[in-house]
């Protein structure tokens, strides 16, 4: 087990210009290797992402004819052992996500500040209607949101029902889209 992780909350527009691809894609497997380089041994989950939608810039490299990536993440569990990453963040098949992704790879986690990088797909439990979390399951009201801290699951669900309504997913992408257009006009 690791130690506390500490991140630095992005406003949203370091979030997209930091962000190699940002893309919209549904969980289809999750692997997890134990890895040994020299005397070094450590476990990696491999998360495979069925693009639905690239928001900014290109797959990244690891991509598939299929329309798939797999991004590497350190942490998990092979048999009895597990490496557990402090604010790591954690897939399930079939959740769809909203990631923005730099060095896939070459870091411990290949989202752009670990889990200010993820935002879940969500329906409400009464209407159906989609949304956006963070990845503490908080609703995104305002791309001013990605700059808050990451606070644990329980208070933000106290939260919550006093704050705005989440944005939609067709909302978000619209905003990234924007920005990284915004960020990248000379």
């Amino acid at each position: 087990s690791l130690g506390a992780t500490s991140v630095t909350p992005p406003t949203f527009t370091q979030l997209t210009s930091r962000a190699e691809a940002i893309f919209r894609g549904e969980v289809t497997t999750l692997r997890t290797e134990l890895i040994t380089r020299g005397e070094s041994r450590a476990i990696f989950t491999y998360v495979t992402f069925r693009i639905q939608e690239i928001l900014k810039g290109t797959v990244p490299a690891s991509a598939g004819a299929d329309h798939t990536v797999t991004l590497e993440f350190l942490g998990g569990t092979v048999g009895e052992l597990t490496m557990d990453v402090a604010g790591m963040p954690r897939f399930s098949v079939g959740q769809t996500e909203l990631l923005f992704v730099e060095k896939n790879g070459q870091h411990i986690c290949p989202l752009v500040s670990m889990m200010f990088g993820r935002y879940r797909i969500q329906r409400h439990a009464t209407t159906g209607a989609e949304f956006i979390a963070r990845d503490n399951g908080a609703p995104l009201t305002s791309t001013d949101d990605i700059a808050l801290p990451m606070v644990a699951a329980a208070f933000a669900a106290r939260v919550t029902p006093l704050r705005a309504a989440a944005l939609t997913p067709a909302a978000f992408s619209a905003l990234i889209r924007d920005e990284a257009a915004r960020v990248h006009t000379p």
